[in-house]
């Protein structure tokens, strides 16, 4: 268990950057003028933007460990799927906030508010198009039985 959550930890970490990485890309637009990937704000606080870029990509590094550790949630078998999920994207989203401020990631609660309903909207559309694959998977399996017990 320890391996693997050691293994999720630096996938995470890895995918975490990249996407941080993807998304500051495409926030620029077709013909940007000049690329910054961090927040104006960011490289004020920071003094740099060196040492900016370097914060936001550790920060979303361990963002994106959190995420993937946080699977973990669903091996409890103790625990029921609605339980699980719940407490996957609340640890998503309760961990989104500290670094979303201190990455300057939105500039006003508005904005900081949407981007938190985004995530919990997205979470549940793809939680819901995993469980339906899954739920097929299983039907068709519990088919093949009773076909094969005749």
């Amino acid at each position: 268990m320890l391996i693997r959550n050691i293994k999720r930890a630096g996938i995470g970490f890895l995918l975490g950057m990249v996407m941080c990485s993807a998304i500051s890309l495409m926030m620029m637009g077709p013909a940007p003028q000049l690329f910054i990937p961090v927040s104006n704000e960011l490289v004020e606080k920071c003094g740099s933007l060196g040492t900016a870029l370097l914060v936001q990509l550790i920060a979303s590094g361990i963002y994106g460990s959190i995420c993937f550790v946080s699977m973990a949630f669903y091996e409890i078998e103790s625990w029921s799927l609605a339980r699980a999920s719940a407490s996957h994207c609340l640890t998503i989203v309760l961990c989104y906030i500290p670094i979303g401020l201190m990455l300057d990631w939105a500039s006003k609660p508005v904005e900081f508010l949407i981007i938190v309903g985004i995530q919990i909207i997205s979470y549940f559309i793809v939680w819901l198009i995993i469980y339906l694959i899954y739920n097929k998977q299983v039907n068709d399996l519990n088919e093949m039985i009773k076909k094969s017990q005749k």
